[in-house]
């Protein structure tokens, strides 16, 4: 299980330029992921990509599987609220739609479209 500081550590190397870091980093993160099953890592990484750009985060956002797609996509609807982060957080999404998830059909049920609908349609009016 990963705790906070090792996930401090963990995001702080992420975006290292030495290749073999960076894939010990990203493994780890992987195996984290399949060992935790809390929302604690993938809420982590959400706001690190957000304040980052990362697209190493971006890249292991993408490549979540389930039971992580309800964190996710919690995280995501927690930031469509907030209008400093609406248009960077659209962005993770549609990166995270391309890569055509397993999950995807989950999206019709999820918070998430109606909090997309009704950003929708504040903007249309």
């Amino acid at each position: 299980m990963a705790q906070q500081g090792n996930v401090g550590e963990l995001l702080s190397m992420l975006d290292s330029p030495i290749l073999g870091v960076l894939e010990d980093i990203t493994a780890a993160f992987k195996d984290n992921l399949i060992c935790d099953r809390g929302p604690m890592l993938v809420n982590s990484l959400v706001d690190y990509y957000l304040e980052t750009n990362s697209q190493q985060a971006l890249h292991i956002l993408s490549t979540l599987q389930e039971p992580h797609d309800k964190h996710l996509l919690d995280k995501i609807n927690e930031y469509m609220g907030k209008a400093a982060t609406r248009l960077p957080t659209l962005s993770l999404l549609g990166h995270v739609i391309r890569r055509q998830p397993s999950w995807k059909h989950k999206l019709s049920q999820a918070p998430l479209l109606l909090s997309l609908l009704k950003c929708l349609k504040v903007r249309s009016k």
